[in-house]
């Protein structure tokens, strides 16, 4: 096990180093935004979704989802929609789902990326196709957090949102 974490960090050092788009199955057309703390606060109040154990159920023809990375008093690496580490995300068949994705870790860039490739994932993943998704966000600075939106149109299906940095989906970073 401890070879495996060492490898891990290794990969995830290495693509933080050499810019992380290398791990990427396809660009991903998103403009990052810069949010203080506060603004972050009300951009996770506007989840449309109702938390039920481990899962968020949404409802209506457009959906809201706010996802973070790597919120205070979670674990690394995970994402949080409504104060869940990774939780399951119903969707009504037919919506539209509007997504916000912060990256509040300053340490590293992330991504909210959708595919219909379950786990495991590699530590190196290699996530393809990619359906809809943020790409890699810039790491925070100054005292600022990176967001993003992006509108998808699922059809019906089972999807998985990954975070393509390499190590982090192998690591639990994915719903």
């Amino acid at each position: 096990k401890k070879n495996w974490y060492v490898t891990v960090g290794a990969a995830a050092a290495l693509a933080a180093t050499v810019g992380m788009g290398t791990a990427m199955a396809g660009t991903l057309d998103t403009t990052w935004k810069e949010a203080t703390l506060p603004q972050v606060k009300a951009m996770l109040e506007k989840d449309t979704g109702k938390v039920s154990g481990d899962t968020v159920t949404y409802s209506g023809k457009t959906v809201h989802v706010v996802a973070a990375a790597v919120l205070p008093g979670f674990p690394f690496p995970s994402f949080e929609v409504h104060d869940k580490k990774n939780p399951t995300l119903e969707i009504p068949r037919g919506a539209t789902v509007d997504v916000t994705f912060i990256n509040t870790n300053k340490g590293f860039g992330h991504s909210f990326d959708i595919t219909k490739k379950g786990p495991p994932y590699a530590v190196m993943p290699v996530i393809d196709p990619i359906v809809a998704g943020t790409g890699f966000s810039p790491v925070p600075k100054d005292g600022k957090f990176g967001y993003t939106d992006f509108t998808w149109h699922p059809t019906a299906g089972t999807y998985y949102y990954v975070c393509q940095i390499p190590g982090h989906a192998a690591t639990g970073m994915f719903g």
